[in-house]
């Protein structure tokens, strides 16, 4: 298992560092998070996986019961951290205003979560037959770091803690009704 996941990570690395990811700009599982492009942090972090570097973990992971799945139906992974900002209050502002531009365009908020400065949203992309496009996760994590996810293709609602729990993101236990899209937290196990 350790080697098939080495040489997952090197695939993963090499192809991500190639720029093979993708355009999803106009996919209607893409969140588009240019607003925190601009922002002034001690450090960020991005990793975007497309197609090809999706493929690859799909062939590698292909008989794991706990990962194969998560990535089966998945076209694209965008993950972006920004630690240390300059300028919190701009940061809440940029966050409140992506909520509102994803709602516009059709998004749902299906899970809004704040822990004292903490706080927590998940937004899901639908279709109309139940399936959805894509889930976009924001995190504001103390006033000066923001944590924002975007995987887009058919998100299962079954798989979001999964998702979560691979990219190393820190989130509430969480469930979703796949018919009703209502939110409740998961019983502590």
């Amino acid at each position: 298992m350790f080697s098939r996941a080495l040489v997952l990570a090197g695939s993963t690395l090499l192809l991500a560092s190639c720029g093979i990811t993708g355009n999803f700009r106009h996919d209607p599982g893409y969140a588009d998070f240019s607003s925190f492009e601009r922002l002034e942090a001690e450090s960020d972090f991005d990793i975007s996986l497309g197609p090809l570097p999706l493929q690859v973990a799909k062939w590698v992971l292909h008989d794991d019961e706990d990962i194969g799945p998560l990535l089966r139906e998945l076209r694209a992974v965008r993950v972006y951290t920004y630690d240390g900002l300059a300028h919190p209050e701009q940061a809440a502002a940029n966050v409140e205003k992506l909520t509102m531009q994803l709602t516009g365009e059709g998004w749902l908020n299906v899970v809004a979560v704040r822990d004292g400065e903490e706080t927590t949203s998940v937004l899901l992309r639908p279709d109309k037959d139940f399936s959805h496009h894509g889930l976009a996760v924001i995190i504001v994590q103390e006033p000066n770091e923001v944590v924002l996810v975007n995987l887009i293709g058919n998100v299962r609602l079954d798989f979001i803690n999964g998702y979560m729990a691979e990219l190393d993101v820190d989130v509430p236990q969480i469930e979703i009704d796949p018919k009703t899209l209502q939110a409740f937290a998961s019983p502590v196990q």
